[in-house]
């Protein structure tokens, strides 16, 4: 069956396709202005005198990231200029193999590792970089996986199908129709705006456009925009890792289980590709750029569902909603004294007279920086997470971009991501060899720190 373009029989629609040079643009405009900004002010490239090794600039770092050894229990300690500053790293493998990693640090007066060093955000920028490689690399690996691109479009249609009955039956759709299907009618009261001329037609054109230009340039604009203003590098790396291990685990499902969009469907199942038609479409999201069989699990909507729980979280909502009954000096004191028992349990010991452990003095800077934020600026948090992937949400789903159960699948997708985001620190070995291969350092970050320079 041919597959559905939505042309031919799409109301008459607003066209204006944005030039395609805008979005590359864009993107790069935000990474290179994110570079700048989070730059190293007073370090100098030239001048190599002043980087004999990376000196801790601050000792609040993400520990796992950045060069200690992986289950050391002191926080980060910059080398002392002796030999033994380039021994080799100690790094742990699934918590049971122990393996010596190349130390770079010797490379630190090379110029590439003197650049990194001014610019940390290029290490953030590699990374997604290579992101897009794996990105790239399903649809081919799936068409070899199903014999060829007509095998694998047929496995994708049918999945596709599958996906809207198994809703159908779900969602307790009646009869035996296309209106049986949530997506379908979903759509068809926007196209019925259409027809009728009203302030319908004016929310589909932008949710078009939202589909279309918002996923790539919102998504780097998110990174950019946290590296800057997350209270701490931790923090940080956590939603790094988190989003990195989505990508992989929708990668996977990409390979494996090819999936059809809605609009892609024959034309008997009533869908309309309603961004083409408005000549609405990404650059992003033609041509070699983008996998089309690869609806389930929606990354539109697991970026937008992570960002959303970062709002929400930034908000401090779910803090002050779940704290437990008490005071906020009575919970610290309980923490202190928690981490008195641990560093010591001789008898009078407080946390008063005790050093407490570097990840609980972070949390309660942390802490300290959201309670400094106004009402309103907390309130645009939690707004922004609730409301964006809503947006996202509605624009998938009326665009015949994707299916409902997508959209599920990106949340569960997320929230397993979260959950054993630190599984990426197993690949920490593998970075220390590329460092090494390539005589660079990895420098340290500047997110989190009041004074860059």
């Amino acid at each position: 069956m041919e597959p559905n373009t939505g042309v031919p029989n799409l109301p008459k629609l607003k066209a204006w396709k944005m030039p395609e040079w805008v979005e590359p643009v864009v993107i790069v405009g935000i990474l290179f202005g994110a570079m700048f900004i989070t730059r190293r002010k007073s370090y100098s490239i030239l001048n190599s005198s002043n980087s004999p090794c990376y000196k801790s600039l601050k000792p609040a770092r993400d520990d796992f990231d950045y060069g200690r050894d992986s289950f050391d229990s002191d926080g980060y300690r910059s080398p002392s200029p002796s030999s033994s500053q380039f021994a080799p790293k100690r790094r742990r493998i699934l918590g049971i193999w122990t393996v010596h990693t190349p130390n770079s640090l010797r490379f630190a007066r090379h110029v590439h590792s003197r650049i990194l060093q001014k610019f940390p955000f290029l290490i953030e920028m590699f990374y997604w970089i290579l992101t897009y490689f794996f990105y790239r690399m399903t649809a081919y690996l799936s068409a070899v996986w199903y014999g060829g691109s007509v095998g694998l479009w047929n496995v994708a249609q049918d999945h596709g199908i599958s996906i809207l009955e198994l809703e159908a039956w779900l969602m307790g759709g009646q009869g035996t129709g296309t209106e049986r299907w949530i997506e379908w009618r979903v759509q068809q009261w926007f196209l019925a705006g259409v027809v009728a001329g009203d302030m319908r037609e004016l929310f589909l054109t932008v949710l078009n456009r939202v589909y279309a230009l918002i996923h790539i340039p919102g998504t780097v604009g998110f990174i950019a925009w946290y590296y800057t203003m997350a209270p701490s590098h931790t923090r940080f790396c956590t939603v790094r890792r988190t989003m990195s291990l989505l990508n992989l685990c929708a990668f996977f499902t990409f390979t494996v289980y090819p999936c059809m969009p809605p609009r892609l469907l024959p034309r008997e199942f009533g869908f309309l590709d309603t961004v083409n038609a408005e000549d609405a479409a990404s650059v992003w999201m033609s041509g070699n750029y983008v996998n089309k069989l690869a609806a389930m699990p929606s990354m539109h909507f697991g970026y937008a569902f992570c960002i959303g729980c970062v709002f929400v979280y930034e908000s401090g909502f779910m803090r002050t909603w779940c704290r437990p009954f008490g005071s906020s000096s009575s919970q610290k004191q309980w923490s202190l004294d928690d981490a008195s028992s641990i560093l010591s349990p001789s008898p009078g010991a407080t946390g008063d007279n005790l050093e407490v452990p570097r990840f609980l003095k972070q949390m309660e800077d942390e802490g300290e920086q959201e309670t400094r934020r106004s009402a309103f600026v907390r309130a645009a948090y939690l707004i922004s997470g609730v409301c964006y992937p809503a947006l996202i949400l509605l624009a998938i789903v009326s665009t015949a971009n994707h299916y409902i159960l997508d959209a599920v699948a990106g949340a569960f997708v997320v929230l397993i991501s979260y959950l054993g985001n630190k599984f990426l620190l197993n690949f920490l070995v593998l970075e220390d060899w590329l460092l090494w291969a390539l005589r660079l350092v990895k420098p340290e970050p500047t997110t989190g720190m009041k004074n860059t320079s």
